[in-house]
């Protein structure tokens, strides 16, 4: 499996890449929502750049550890602010699926909104939904890995390499054994040994 690791400052630029993008159009937010939690980093840098000072967040649950968990995204938590009227940005990291957007986008014109255009880093093949904008399309489907989920993608991957059956002092090592692979070098081994442990033992890893 093709594992593409995104380092912060490569995280970053595409961030940038990906404002300057909806800067040049002609689109003009009134309001940026972030999905959570992948979104929000994104949503931020776009947020600031653009100027756009209404930022809300929705939480739509699809994924857990390697696989999904519903076949139809659960919205658990909706934006907090009245979004009513108002030319929305929805902003997540990366379409894989698209059924997150789709399910996002639904929501948000449920609650009102006048229009609802989205924004990702990195668009997979697979996506259902295409969004407006986005700073990398890929030709074929990778696993995206970025610095602000490291224990999510890190346990991940060693557990869709192992099965959930392995144990958690296995996936543990199998995960710093990935981390290592993939040149994740800037985090302490001590950094990435907590997050995994507190990371295992709320998603009770035995």
């Amino acid at each position: 499996m093709r594992v593409i690791y995104v380092s912060w400052s490569e995280a970053v630029n595409l961030c940038y890449k990906l404002a300057l993008q909806v800067a040049s159009s002609s689109y003009m937010p009134d309001a940026i929502v972030a999905v959570l939690r992948g979104g929000v980093v994104p949503a931020l840098v776009l947020s600031d750049v653009l100027g756009v000072d209404e930022f809300y967040a929705i939480r739509v649950k699809h994924w857990g550890i390697a696989r999904e968990l519903y076949s139809v995204p659960v919205v658990e938590q909706l934006p907090q602010g009245r979004i009513e009227g108002k030319s929305v940005l929805l902003v997540d990291e990366v379409a894989d699926t698209g059924k997150t957007l789709a399910r996002a986008i639904e929501e948000l014109m449920k609650l009102g909104a006048a229009e609802v255009k989205t924004a990702v880093l990195h668009l997979k093949p697979t996506s259902t939904v295409a969004p407006d904008y986005y700073a990398v399309k890929l030709d074929e489907w990778a696993w995206i890995f970025y610095p602000w989920s490291l224990a999510e993608t890190l346990l991940s991957l060693a557990v869709r390499e192992l099965g959930e059956a392995a144990g958690a002092e296995s996936i543990a090592r199998k995960a710093g054994e990935i981390a290592s692979k993939l040149g994740v070098e800037h985090y302490k081994k001590s950094i990435i040994e907590v997050a995994l442990k507190l990371y295992s033992k709320k998603h009770k890893l035995k």
